[in-house]
């Protein structure tokens, strides 16, 4: 019995391995570029001075703090060397289009690691910029720390997460996106989608038992009706997509115009996924915990784990709002130093997007907890037989 719990139990990690191998060593379609812009081409570099920090040898013109010669003439703000990309090691002048909105020459020390752009142009040399500051080293010690953090407190259980996470992003990646670029439908596309992350994410994270139908059969339920009323809100309020502006010209395998309106709906589903998991999870095993610890059944259980499930309803709610608030707070301070009433700030497409993204996606919070309970309920009705859960405890 233990030997075929374990093998119950590493079948759904060697699955995702399995499909996160196949995901990453597939072919990664390349993207149509919108009409009329031209290719732009990035690399690394490293910052060696400002034009102002150069020394300036009467006999042999100006020279890095190492000696170098200095490419001449002086075109641009700071003097780099290139890390990777076409010429290594090759010294050269950009000037700072940094996103960073008040970025100037003094705002880099040398040995700053930095990314450089180069955009061709239909007639001249290319323009060649800097773009940005170096993060992914920052990032990488992040990720890390989060992967440790995870493993060191949610072990077996931890790991089928981290694997969950990696699918997830990878389907994201491999199979959204060409999708969409491809002229796939986005909402029949997000909604297959969601429904393919949730099985297999519930899958991995609880196991093949009653928790895991109940919690699938729950969000899948909630999703439906989240994309049905994400398509109807989107058509009485007249969405254009203002928020994907930059996408507007964008042509598909098909040659038409990308489907923006459909791409926001998308986005409202996928959105709502993450958090619909957690609640359909969490309101399934308590039906199965109060069932088994308490020996409650029918109506008595659906009405125990409706008084949890409230209170997982406020707190899950609150965490949605505030995360679309955190997403849209520099926004939000634009509007209100432009002084515009605060139902005309609501009003703008860009604000109210959110403001439908926070609802909709509570909107099928809160259905998740009724639908998943009443569902796990039937599933205990049914019978105890079977484990209620796949993986063996960690």
């Amino acid at each position: 019995m233990d030997s075929r719990r374990r093998l119950r139990s590493a079948l759904p990690i060697v699955v995702a391995l399995g499909a996160i191998l196949v995901l990453l060593l597939g072919p990664m379609p390349e993207a149509p570029r919108p009409e009329g812009t031209e290719p732009v081409t990035a690399w690394r570099a490293v910052v060696v001075a400002d034009a102002d920090a150069l020394e300036n040898d009467p006999y042999g013109g100006p020279s890095t703090p190492d000696g170098e010669p200095v490419p001449l003439p002086v075109d641009g703000d700071l003097l780099v060397r290139d890390v990777d990309g076409e010429t290594p090691g090759a010294l050269r002048w950009v000037w700072i289009a940094s996103v960073e909105t008040d970025a100037a020459a003094a705002d880099y020390l040398p040995g700053d690691e930095v990314v450089i752009t180069a955009t061709r142009m239909p007639d001249g040399p290319a323009f060649v910029a800097l773009s940005e500051r170096w993060r992914l080293p920052v990032l990488l010690v992040l990720g890390t720390l989060f992967v440790a953090l995870v493993l060191l407190v949610g072990r077996g259980h931890g790991l089928r997460a981290l694997l969950a996470l990696a699918l997830t992003a990878l389907v994201v990646v491999r199979i959204v996106l060409p999708l969409l670029l491809g002229g796939a439908p986005p909402v029949p596309v997000a909604v297959l989608v969601a429904s393919g992350i949730t099985v297999a994410t519930i899958l991995l994270t609880e196991g093949t038992g009653r928790v895991a139908v109940a919690a699938i059969a729950g969000t899948i339920s909630a999703l439906a009706v989240t994309g049905i009323l994400a398509a109807a809100v989107g058509a009485f309020a007249a969405f254009a997509g203002a928020g994907t502006a930059d996408l507007a010209y964008l042509r598909v395998a098909s040659g038409d115009a990308l489907d923006l309106r459909g791409l926001l709906l998308a986005a409202f589903i996928l959105g709502a996924l993450g958090v619909l998991d957690d609640v359909t999870v969490t309101q399934a095993a308590t039906v199965e915990e109060l069932a088994r610890d308490g020996r409650l059944r029918g109506a008595h259980l659906a009405a125990a784990a409706l008084r949890i499930g409230r209170s997982h309803i406020g707190a899950t709610v609150n965490t949605l709002f505030l995360a679309y608030v955190g997403a849209s707070l520099p926004l939000l301070v634009l509007f209100t130093v432009a002084e515009l009433p605060a139902a005309l700030v609501v009003n703008r497409e860009i604000v109210a997007i959110e403001v439908v993204r926070t609802l909709v996606g509570s909107i099928g919070i809160v259905l998740a907890v009724p639908l998943t309970t009443a569902i796990a309920v039937l599933l205990v009705g049914r019978g105890d037989r079977g484990p209620a859960n796949g993986p063996a405890s960690d």
